[in-house]
């Protein structure tokens, strides 16, 4: 069973299983650190096309709370070079359904300012055997880095599919819609594939959005992470 919390898109697989974990108690830690060829959030790119230094240590408890931290190091196009963001939720597992509830802070800081933007997310995701899928809806009241101050509420699809015959292999994808306050909606969209050596995942997927602006732009982003 896939114990990764869904936490958002660094453009990597961020639906992978962790290679590695440790049990202390009923308490899981996964983290991992990597480097993407260009730091992109739900399609759009807030590097400004250049790639990024990535971070993550999470907390997993058996009876499904959970909480932790992911990190990155861009140059980017929001005036901040670092983005934080912390998370926490519960996870219930039904056996054929997987439900999570879940609260982010995402932070901004560089040139001297710090922005601060929550988010609250619910989903849904089962196992289909030949595919996992996850469904789920995100709300942002204060909104987000690219709309600050308008609400948005981002509805979303994830999707992973094991290569057949190649079981170190998987194809990703996702699909999203984001329904911004007073502003135009936005599309974005992406497929790829992930591959794992040891402890280290590969990965390769193509990312777009319906943003008719540069940071919005179709790109192939490479990444690569080693977890721990």
């Amino acid at each position: 069973m896939m114990k990764q919390v869904f936490i958002g898109s660094f453009a990597l697989c961020a639906f992978a299983m962790p290679a590695a974990a440790q049990d202390d108690g009923g308490l899981a830690i996964d983290g991992y650190v990597g480097v993407v060829s260009d730091f992109r959030d739900r399609g759009l790119s807030l590097s400004d096309k250049d790639p990024a230094v990535v971070a993550s240590v999470g907390a997993f408890a058996d009876s499904g709370f959970y909480g932790g931290v992911v990190g990155a190091y861009f140059d980017g196009t929001v005036g901040a070079d670092t983005k934080l963001e912390f998370y926490g939720g519960y996870q219930i597992d039904k056996g054929d359904y997987i439900y999570d509830f879940s609260v982010e802070l995402d932070t901004y800081h560089g040139e001297g300012s710090s922005d601060l933007f929550p988010e609250f997310k619910a989903s849904v995701a089962r196992d289909f055997g030949l595919a996992f899928v996850r469904a789920g809806a995100a709300y942002a009241p204060d909104g987000r880095w690219n709309l600050p101050d308008n609400d948005s509420l981002y509805i979303f699809t994830d999707l992973e599919v094991p290569v057949p015959t190649m079981p170190e292999l998987t194809l990703i994808g996702r699909i999203g819609h984001d329904f911004r306050q007073d502003r135009s909606n936005l599309w974005d969209w992406g497929i790829g594939l992930s591959a794992f050596i040891n402890q280290v995942e590969v990965s390769l997927m193509y990312e777009n959005s319906s943003l008719d602006h540069s940071a919005g732009d179709g790109r192939l982003v490479l990444g690569a992470r080693l977890y721990f």
